[in-house]
C-alpha cells in the first residue's frame, strides 16, 4: 500500500496513511517519512498497537535511537525507551507525575548535539483530556518582528536538563543536575531543510552566553511571549494506537495536565539522534 502524508494543521501536523509500523519500513517508507516528517514538523500514525521492540523499529526509521539521559525512567527489558506515565511507583495517579512534561520546551537541547526527533506511542490514555500541544518555531522565527530578531541574531543561549529550576516538574537525579551547560544559536538552522528556526525554550534554557542574568532573561522573557501564540500551535488529541513523532530541531511541545477523570496515562517513548552539520 501506497503512504499518503495528509496535512492536518496548518502550523504543523500530519498523518500518515498506509504505513504498516508492526514491521519494520522499507527504504522507500523510510525516505518518505523522513521527509513528511522535514516539511511537517509533527507525523501522526494512527490506530497500531506496538510492542516495545516495534516502537524502536519505527523510531529507526528516523535515525539512530539515543537513551534518555534519566536512567530511572528507561524500560527495564528495552533500555533505549522511556516510559511516561501519570502514575507513581505504587500504581495511584500522581499530581507530581501528571505534572511533568507541562510547559513549552524541546527535548535534549541540553545534550551537546541536541536531538532530531522525539517518537511517542500510546500505551494507555484517558477517555478525556492529555492532549499534547505543540509550536511551530519556523514561523515563531519567521514572522517576528526585525527590531526582536536583530537582538537575538548571533547569540548563544545556554540550556540545562531542567533549567534554571531545580525543583521543576522533573526530580532532578545529582547527576543530571551536575551536568555542564551547553550553548547553542538562539537562531539555529535545521540540518535538512536549511530554514533556521528560534531555538530557545522557557524549560531548559538558563540564559545567554556572555550576557548579565537580568538582562538575559529579560529579552528570553519577551522571546517566549512571542513565540507563545496560537496561530503557531496545534494539538493533538490521543486516540488508542497513536505514534506522534516530532521534529526537536523546529518546534516546541508541552502536555497539558489536562485528566479531569484521574485516569492512567502512558507512553513509550524513544528519542532519535541527529548528525552533526
Amino acid at each position: 500500500m501506497t503512504i499518503e502524508v495528509r496535512k492536518l494543521a496548518a502550523p504543523m501536523l500530519a498523518e500518515v496513511v498506509g504505513a504498516d509500523t508492526t514491521k519494520p519500513l522499507s527504504p522507500e517508507d523510510r525516505a518518505t517519512v523522513n521527509q513528511a516528517l522535514i516539511d511537517h514538523c509533527v507525523l501522526v500514525f494512527r490506530g497500531q498497537m506496538l510492542e516495545p521492540q516495534q516502537v524502536l523499529d519505527l523510531a529507526d526509521a528516523f535515525g539512530p535511537v539515543e537513551p534518555h539521559i534519566t536512567v530511572k525512567y528507561r524500560h527495564p527489558d528495552y533500555p533505549d525507551l522511556i516510559v511516561m506515565t501519570n502514575m507513581d511507583e505504587n500504581g495511584e495517579i500522581s499530581e507530581h507525575e501528571t505534572a511533568r512534561g507541562v510547559g513549552w520546551h524541546t527535548d535534549m537541547c541540553y545534550m551537546p548535539l541536541p536531538a532530531k526527533a522525539t517518537l511517542l506511542h500510546t500505551i494507555e490514555i484517558p477517555e478525556e483530556g492529555g492532549d499534547t500541544l505543540f509550536a511551530n518555531m519556523y514561523m515563531a522565527l519567521e514572522e517576528m518582528p526585525q527590531t526582536l530578531r536583530d537582538k537575538v541574531e548571533g547569540l548563544q543561549a545556554t540550556f540545562r536538563y531542567g533549567g534554571r529550576a531545580a525543583d521543576r516538574n522533573l526530580r532532578l537525579e545529582k547527576t543530571d543536575q551536575d551536568k555542564p551547560l551547553q550553548a547553542h544559536p538562539i537562531v539555529k538552522r535545521h540540518r535538512e531543510s536549511g530554514r533556521e528556526s528560534l531555538f530557545v525554550n522557557p524549560t531548559h534554557t538558563v540564559g545567554i552566553a556572555g550576557w548579565d542574568d537580568d538582562a538575559a532573561q529579560d529579552l528570553l522573557a519577551e522571546v517566549y511571549e512571542w513565540g507563545n501564540q496560537e496561530r503557531f500551535q496545534a494539538r493533538h488529541a490521543w486516540r488508542p494506537g497513536d505514534t506522534v513523532i516530532w521534529d526537536n530541531r523546529c518546534s516546541w511541545h508541552s502536555a497539558t495536565g489536562e485528566n479531569p477523570r484521574r485516569q492512567p496515562r502512558r507512553f513509550y517513548r524513544a528519542t532519535i539522534a541527529d548528525r552533526p552539520h
